[in-house]
């Protein structure tokens, strides 16, 4: 674990950690509004391009989104003050959190979807265990009972990544090279991370921000079914996704200081 003192984190953590996360995270959104908007618009064409590219844009996206949480990370997690992190992020360019981070970014995103790959297989071999003819489902209501079988597993799953998905982001952010951010992604099975996860608040601050990320993303759902709002369904989504990663970024270290104090 990385030892050096973080003078930001350490004093944002002392006293509501949660409120401050989110002040954090706001202030990195509106104090460089060229990096946020640039971001923005890289997101949505990145995402117009997946209709075209396919899995080559899908591919595209999710690296750059890695690649701005990375440069956040690191950012909010080295700031001694909160004027040098005011600083540091007026002073922030997409080109300069692209040509650093990039490589880290790829070998995490390829590492991620080598997680995901098997945890399907393991829950198709859940599914193909109960006996249930997959090849013969023809309809939705056909799919109830699938559905019933992976729920609660599905359910235990997401609540113990979502736990411990913060502090395996940290690692990813810190690793120094496409090797180092591959194999970041698998310390979601490090048993020495997860008892470190019991100390020092983690569990109710991730808790917390779980709980309130859920709120506002189902207020979100809510809000973009009204009529008209649902026009601009893909745009808010996008800015949504990325204020989540703007906020993820400091939950991860404000995560990671929380254990390694």
């Amino acid at each position: 674990m990385h030892e050096q003192r973080q003078f930001l984190l350490d004093e944002a953590r002392a006293k509501e950690p949660v409120k401050n996360t989110f002040r954090l995270a706001w202030e990195f959104i509106v104090l460089n509004k060229k990096f946020t908007l640039t971001a923005m618009a890289l997101l949505i064409l990145l995402n117009i391009l997946t209709a075209f590219l396919g899995i080559i844009g899908m591919v595209l996206s999710g690296i750059f989104s890695l690649t701005i949480q990375i440069y956040l990370s690191k950012l909010v997690y080295f700031a001694q003050d909160i004027e040098e992190f005011v600083a540091q992020t007026k002073a922030s360019k997409i080109e300069e959190a692209v040509s650093r981070n990039s490589f880290v970014a790829a070998g995490a995103y390829i590492a991620w979807i080598i997680l995901l790959v098997s945890l399907l297989f393991i829950l198709g071999l859940i599914v193909k265990s109960s006996g249930i003819p997959l090849e013969n489902i023809k309809s939705v209501e056909e799919l109830i009972p699938v559905a019933k079988i992976l729920f609660l597993p599905i359910v235990i799953l997401t609540l113990l990544i979502s736990y411990i998905r913060p502090l395996v982001q940290s690692n990813i952010a810190l690793a120094e090279n496409f090797l180092g951010g591959f194999f970041a992604p698998f310390s979601i099975f490090s048993l020495t991370l997860w008892q470190s996860s019991f100390k020092n608040g983690y569990p109710k601050y991730i808790f917390i921000i779980i709980g309130l990320t859920f709120l506002v993303g189902l207020l979100l759902g809510i809000f973009i079914s009204l009529p008209f709002i649902n026009m601009l369904a893909s745009f808010i989504i996008v800015v949504a996704m990325y204020g989540y990663m703007v906020l993820i970024s400091v939950v991860a270290m404000m995560g990671r200081r929380m254990i390694e104090s």
